[in-house]
């Protein structure tokens, strides 16, 4: 009829359907390792004063007073209700109350937004959050191996924290 032939076309060409099996959902991102929790070993107490130097080889947390300086081969961190009155020195520090003295950190010094810092401090690296309280002279080092008793600026009882040795 109106002038096609007999013969039949087909605009396209059948394709057998090819075999497809379901879609795998995709691999889910590896989670991250997670971090060992971190072991404190010694703990000042909140309503624990103590007077002296205080020398310790793991990581310790002040929660009370310490009048006297505070010598750790490790981390030091201090809670928002801890007073430290007196030098510190550390691997690592890291203040949420208070420290009237001097820190020596050969690695990470940190103040968080309740800390407050009234002395200088000589670090690696420093982190402070907002509203940090920092009264005092930051001198930045570039490498713990850099970090020597010779090289130290002349912070008042800076050297006497140095040259303190832990039995």
């Amino acid at each position: 009829m109106f002038g096609k032939s007999n013969q039949e076309t087909k605009p396209y060409q059948e394709i057998p359907p090819a075999d497809v099996s379901p879609a795998l959902p995709p691999e889910p991102f590896p989670a991250p390792a997670p971090k060992p929790p971190i072991q404190i070993d010694t703990i000042i107490g909140e309503g624990t004063r103590i007077v002296g130097t205080l020398h310790c080889k793991t990581i310790l947390r002040i929660d009370g007073i310490v009048e006297g300086d505070v010598h750790s081969e490790n981390k030091v961190v201090v809670s928002e209700k801890g007073l430290i009155k007196g030098n510190v020195s550390a691997e690592h520090f890291t203040l949420g109350g208070e420290l009237s003295g001097n820190a020596k950190v050969r690695g990470k010094a940190e103040i968080l937004s309740t800390g407050k810092l009234y002395g200088d401090i000589l670090t690696k690296t420093l982190i402070m959050d907002e509203n940090a309280v920092f009264d005092g002279k930051c001198t930045m080092t570039k490498a713990e191996e850099e970090i020597k008793k010779e090289e130290l600026p002349d912070l008042p009882g800076l050297k006497e924290v140095m040259d303190t040795k832990i039995p």
